[in-house]
């Protein structure tokens, strides 16, 4: 573990060192064979070469197009197989609801077939410990070995075919015959067109595609998991917030966000410093030490959250121009590509809820209260034992009614 010279854990001091360019991504290096040159452990100029190209996807009209038009259908052919069943395991049925998006997204190519799923689900969940390596409690070398070998059989099922699908789609793009809106609008066909510019190796542009699928199903399905905990938590002693959540769509995203403020995906970001320089709070660091960024305890400074900073409360009042999800997401170099995909727009005075973009986060508990969904009482919720990261392992839930 790379040796700690510094710890911020004060929320402008935090936001500060994460938009600071003079500090370098460390906290990722301990598994190359996934993360070796993606968007998150890049810096100085190949960082935003890559983040401009891959944010274009990112664009309003894709997000919305996403959250109306193609999620929907993921979330009910879901969740159909459990309604019928009466109940479900809520971190399994995230990651099934999302890897779907997520691989859309990232442009990994699958076949409508239970084998299929089940074979992406396995390799996305290794990946996920590959990508957490950080806080694994298990051996690592052990875990790096089974991401190379997930990585080899991603490679040889999915990602081949992919690639050679949007390889011929871009020959009949450069040939005049294909116009440029009927390409996939996903990671990979963005970097196979940018590929010679960019100088990118098939292996990097595997990895880059692997972590993207990977990332954005692993974190917003905890992230759905810890905010159903902390919602019906709250509710049991503020049951008047229960019957506004199925009228006020916008409360609902806001009990989200205050889920995300308490849960950030990773408590801690790790940085190492490219020169000598004061950090915000006056400590004179050299280059190459090391800085902890304390998300967790910074997601929850009083001087911006308030006195009960450290509690669940939906109804908080924050302090002006700070999001209710505090640095969740981060801030300058590496914001998060899918904010608004997952936690939505911060609604106005002026927002119309219906036309607002409430993030999947939000949509995926909207249609889960709208069936019931509660906690087994029969079998409480298990917390994941093979991370340091406060996790739900299992979390079985109940259906209590049909929506009308």
């Amino acid at each position: 573990m790379m040796g700690e010279s510094a710890t911020l854990n004060r929320y402008e001091a935090a936001f500060e060192a994460l938009c600071d360019r003079r500090l370098r991504q460390s906290m990722y290096g301990e598994c190359d064979v996934l993360m070796g040159d993606v968007l998150l452990t890049l810096h100085g100029e190949a960082h935003t070469a890559r983040r401009s190209m891959e944010l274009k996807l990112f664009r309003r009209n894709f997000i919305h197009y996403y959250e109306r038009e193609v999620y929907p259908g993921i979330v009910r052919e879901t969740l159909a197989p459990f309604l019928a069943s009466g109940g479900m395991d809520l971190p399994e049925f995230g990651f099934r609801v999302n890897i779907n998006l997520s691989a859309s997204i990232a442009g990994v190519d699958r076949e409508q077939s239970a084998e299929e799923t089940e074979a992406l689900l396995a390799l996305v969940r290794k990946f996920s410990e590959g990508a957490t390596l950080f806080h694994s409690t298990r051996d690592k070398a052990e875990v790096v070995d089974e991401v190379a070998a997930a990585m080899a059989v991603f490679d040889e099922r999915f990602f081949q075919r992919s690639l050679a699908r949007r390889e011929a789609l871009l020959t009949e793009h450069a040939a005049g015959r294909l116009a440029e809106e009927d390409l996939p609008r996903d990671v990979l066909t963005v970097l196979l067109a940018n590929r010679e510019a960019q100088g990118l190796s098939l292996e990097t542009i595997r990895r880059e595609v692997a972590f993207f699928m990977q990332a954005a199903s692993h974190s917003t399905a905890n992230a759905m998991v810890h905010a159903f905990h902390e919602i019906i938590s709250w509710c049991r002693e503020h049951p008047q917030d229960a019957e506004r959540l199925a009228t006020d769509v916008l409360f609902l995203q806001r009990c989200v966000h205050e889920s995300l403020r308490l849960h950030p995906a990773s408590p801690v970001a790790w940085r190492t410093t490219t020169c000598p320089f004061a950090l915000p709070t006056g400590t004179d660091v050299a280059e190459g030490d090391s800085v902890v960024i304390d998300l967790a305890a910074a997601n929850q400074d009083p001087a911006i959250f308030g006195a009960d900073a450290d509690r669940y409360n939906p109804h908080r009042t924050v302090a002006e121009r700070k999001p209710p999800y505090a640095l969740t997401f981060g801030v300058g170099l590496h914001t998060c590509f899918g904010r608004e995909l997952a936690g939505g727009s911060l609604p106005t005075a002026a927002t119309v809820a219906e036309e607002h973009p409430i993030g999947t986060v939000t949509n995926l508990l909207k249609t889960l209260f709208e069936h019931g969904a509660a906690p087994d009482p029969k079998h409480p919720p298990v917390p994941d034992p093979d991370t340091e990261r406060a996790n739900w392992k299992r979390y079985p839930v109940l259906f209590m009614r049909t929506p009308a």
